[in-house]
């Protein structure tokens, strides 16, 4: 499938804005007017951008990556608009580059044009506040020009509306692709600079069925099933050591393992785990999370760590941009509730990894105990 994000991520900063947290809401059976728990219109669905406060200047481009095939139908209603004065340079607002609509892949992106120049208005505070980009109008130009396919209008609430669209099935997140990603302006006064944020991803409304959750946060989710309390990471950056805990008995399709302790560098956290039950349920956790099994550093941890994993080593690697504070790897096999986890190990990728081929990460095993 193409990757919609790599084209907007090249004009965003390289950065992370690790305050930064914007949640992406998938609203089932919501037409766009929020009334998934009220007045509900059953097949349609929304989504919705709600950005932190007091850490930015509000969603600068965004990236949204739906289940694929159930999608009948998806529109882009981020606003984008002109600004028109005769004998004067159009101006440009809103997001009007890198607009997507797919409705096969479930997917809608956009991002503020940078080419423009001077000629692009930057604007503020999307999924933070309301606001009417009819007011930002320079002063001797015209009215403000909808140029938006779906003419969304120029208003917008703070719960901000990315798109709209219907469906059939089970509707929820492609949560391994690469494509659901946001950024957010770092800073405002007419810059357009702007950082990467950590995503969130939810999906309220009815209709739902189960679905298998796994990542990482600053919250234990569910039962705590690290032996001791926690997965010992102990070093810093360069020179960290991560154990392969094995986890309380029973294995559980359904726990949490805090991470001890892990800093707040750039760059991505690397967890392994091996992932154990029916094999059809097995097979399908893998094809949902498996996403570190193509990059660069996979074959350094195998080579590394299978022999401490036992049995054919880790045969999940999930590979998810580090976060600052507290991490905690959580996870809801609900769907596919024939497959547990059985093992895990946490390491960073610090800046230096690729220079160290991984040598100074060492291993420390510890083994199951009882509940």
């Amino acid at each position: 499938m193409r990757k919609l994000w790599l084209g907007i991520i090249g004009l965003a900063a390289a950065s992370t804005a690790n305050a930064a947290v914007v949640t992406y809401t998938l609203s089932l059976n919501d037409d766009g007017f929020g009334n998934s728990g009220g007045t509900s219109t059953p097949g349609s669905f929304a989504v919705y951008a709600d950005v932190s406060a007091g850490d930015n200047s509000g969603l600068f481009a965004f990236g949204v990556d739906l289940t694929d095939g159930n999608v009948d139908f998806i529109a882009n209603m981020s606003p984008q608009g002109q600004f028109r004065k005769t004998g004067s340079p159009t101006k440009f607002v809103g997001f009007s580059a890198g607009v997507t609509e797919d409705a096969a892949g479930g997917k809608i992106s956009g991002l503020p044009d940078l080419a423009k120049g001077t000629s692009l208005i930057p604007a503020y505070g999307f999924g933070q506040s309301s606001g009417d980009l009819a007011s930002l109008k320079p002063t001797g130009y015209g009215a403000y020009f909808d140029s938006s396919p779906n003419a969304p209008g120029s208003a917008y609430n703070a719960h901000f509306l990315l798109g709209i669209g219907q469906f059939h099935g089970n509707l929820d997140w492609d949560r391994t692709s690469v494509d659901n990603k946001a950024s957010v302006y770092t800073a405002n006064g007419g810059s357009t600079a702007s950082a990467i944020a950590q995503l969130v991803l939810q999906t309220v409304g009815g209709g739902t069925t189960a679905v298998d959750k796994f990542g990482v946060s600053g919250t234990v989710d569910n039962t705590n099933q690290a032996v001791g309390g926690a997965i010992a990471v102990t070093g810093s950056n360069g020179l960290y050591s991560s154990e392969v805990d094995q986890l309380l008995d029973p294995s559980s399709n359904k726990a949490s393992a805090p991470v001890q302790t892990i800093g707040n560098e750039a760059g991505n956290l690397y967890v392994m785990a091996k992932v154990t039950g029916d094999a059809a349920a097995v097979a399908a956790v893998l094809s949902e999370f498996n996403n570190g099994s193509a990059d660069a550093q996979a074959a350094l941890l195998h080579a590394r760590y299978d022999s401490q994993f036992g049995g054919g080593g880790f045969n999940l690697l999930y590979m998810t941009p580090n976060i600052a504070g507290a991490k905690v790897v959580n996870w809801d096999l609900a769907l596919n509730s024939g497959a547990t986890i059985d093992q895990l190990a946490v390491v960073p990728e610090p800046a230096t990894m690729s220079l160290l081929g991984l040598g100074a990460l060492g291993l420390l095993a510890r083994r199951r105990r009882n509940a």
